[in-house]
């Protein structure tokens, strides 16, 4: 079933699984991703919960934010919180993926009378982090490449009646080149499928191509960690023996949570729509103490 939440004139889309009765979860995608990457989850977890799948603002079919607006963690925090009071959940769980569990990190810290439980895949707050004494350099380096890209009409500042692929094929292969991780055909096309709108002569993205520049303003370590360190909810923590963690990456952050139950599987950054799918749904009812 298919949603849309109007925030104050932006339309932010979503899918469910389960019965509006169950236990309300709330599912964040990863950057240029989009609800589909829940489908091989969704389905197996819906007789025991409700599960709101989202896009966020400018990916799958949700609008991009107006040209005044940006793509940072806390307006995609902020996001999340008005959808939740638009469903009436007063408690509820957070189901997240990579750059998802960043935005999970921001709600469950400022506001943790909100959430039941997080449960984190390949994912440990947010992904993109600057050191304090580049804030100033980042920001000029950002303002410059955004200058260039729509200048260069790069990363799709081109036409919107411009196809940047002529098959769909082309864009399922572009994304698996592109994707953080390694990504199988079926992971792109199930993405893909989300992630694209018809031209006059072919296919573009629909993603808003402003989010895959860098933001002007990133968060530091330290502003990270302080999300995490404020965190009360038990959080289950899935990682990948391939994915992004696993030289170690971000590895101090794991102390920073009060409760939390790691287990490292086999499998990449988008485990959780490849073969894995059935040991994380495992994972995820043993957590919830959902009967099997």
């Amino acid at each position: 079933m298919e949603l849309i939440f109007d925030i104050e004139g932006l339309r932010l889309k979503a899918k469910t699984w389960g019965d509006i009765s169950g236990t309300p979860v709330l599912a964040i995608h990863g950057w240029l991703d989009n609800a589909n990457t829940f489908d091989k989850l969704g389905p197996l977890l819906s007789s025991d919960l409700y599960l709101v799948a989202i896009d966020l603002a400018g990916h799958g079919l949700s609008d991009h934010r107006s040209v005044n607006s940006a793509y940072y963690l806390w307006d995609y925090a902020r996001d999340i919180i008005n959808i939740t009071e638009i469903l009436g959940w007063k408690k509820f769980t957070i189901l997240a993926h990579s750059m998802g569990t960043g935005i999970a990190s921001i709600v469950a810290g400022s506001m943790p009378n909100l959430i039941d439980k997080l449960i984190f895949i390949d994912g440990l707050g947010a992904p993109f982090v600057v050191e304090q004494e580049n804030i100033v350099s980042n920001f000029k380096r950002s303002i410059k490449q955004l200058k260039m890209a729509k200048k260069t009409k790069l990363y799709g500042f081109s036409s919107s009646n411009e196809h940047q692929f002529t098959t769909k094929e082309e864009a399922v292969h572009d994304r698996m080149s592109t994707s953080i991780g390694a990504i199988s055909y079926e992971s792109s096309s199930c993405l893909t499928e989300r992630s694209l709108y018809k031209t006059p002569k072919g296919y573009r993205w629909r993603y808003d191509p402003r989010i895959v520049l860098p933001e002007c303003y990133r968060m530091t370590e330290v502003q990270a960690q302080l999300f995490i360190r404020e965190i009360t909810c038990e959080t289950l923590i899935i990682l990948g023996n391939q994915g992004l963690f696993s030289d170690g990456m971000f590895n101090e952050r794991l102390n920073e949570f009060k409760h939390r139950e790691v287990h490292w599987i086999d499998g990449g950054h988008h485990l959780h729509l490849e073969d894995k799918h059935n040991e994380i749904v495992t994972l995820i009812k043993q957590f919830l103490q959902i009967e099997f």
